[in-house]
């Protein structure tokens, strides 16, 4: 169970906060990425993330991992939680479990690279596409908003602290140059 946060911890810290750019650029490029990845555009959300990044003059570069929040793996429980609240938004009493039932049979069938299930995918966005949509636009934006605050946060608070470790190891290294003994740096 550690592995998959220890994976997500790395590429967070190597694909995002350390990109070379401001921490408001870094956080508003990630919400556009976000509400992007949750709207059902696959197959352009990539593209369309870092247009929009590019007409807001924000990071770019932050986009495009964070856009693969929606990938094989993750789109049917994400996008059977964004139907679910578009049809409570509409009030439609249409249960999503057949629909979910039936991609899921034909993901397991069909390989993700196989055209038929890229075709079917489609011709069930289609069925349900309004209230998907709506769904989709509310999650997107309720979590996009959720991740700009966070995630400014913590670029802010991760390059402080590395700003702090840099420091102490060149006190560290002032203080053995200078014949001092290698500690804290506390010591005369």
């Amino acid at each position: 169970m550690a592995r998959p946060w220890l994976r997500l911890r790395r590429f967070v810290m190597h694909n995002i906060l350390h990109a070379d750019d401001t921490p408001h650029s870094i956080a508003l490029g990630t919400a556009i990425a976000v509400f992007i990845a949750i709207l059902p555009l696959v197959g352009i959300q990539m593209f369309l993330a870092v247009a929009v990044a590019a007409l807001f003059r924000v990071n770019r570069a932050v986009c495009i991992p964070v856009v693969w929040i929606t990938n094989p793996i993750t789109i049917v429980p994400l996008y059977g939680a964004c139907l679910a609240m578009g049809r409570l938004v509409l009030g439609t009493k249409a249960d999503a479990t057949p629909i979910l039932d039936e991609l899921t049979t034909k993901s397991q069938s069909a390989s993700w690279l196989d055209l038929e299930f890229w075709t079917h995918l489609l011709s069930l966005m289609v069925n349900v596409g309004g209230e998907l949509w709506i769904g989709c636009s509310i999650v997107g934006a309720a979590v996009a908003i959720i991740s700009y605050p966070v995630m400014r946060w913590l670029v802010i608070s991760y390059r402080e602290r590395r700003r702090q470790r840099l420091l102490h190891r060149e006190l560290l290294r002032a203080n053995a140059a200078a014949g001092g003994a290698p500690g804290n740096g506390d010591e005369a």
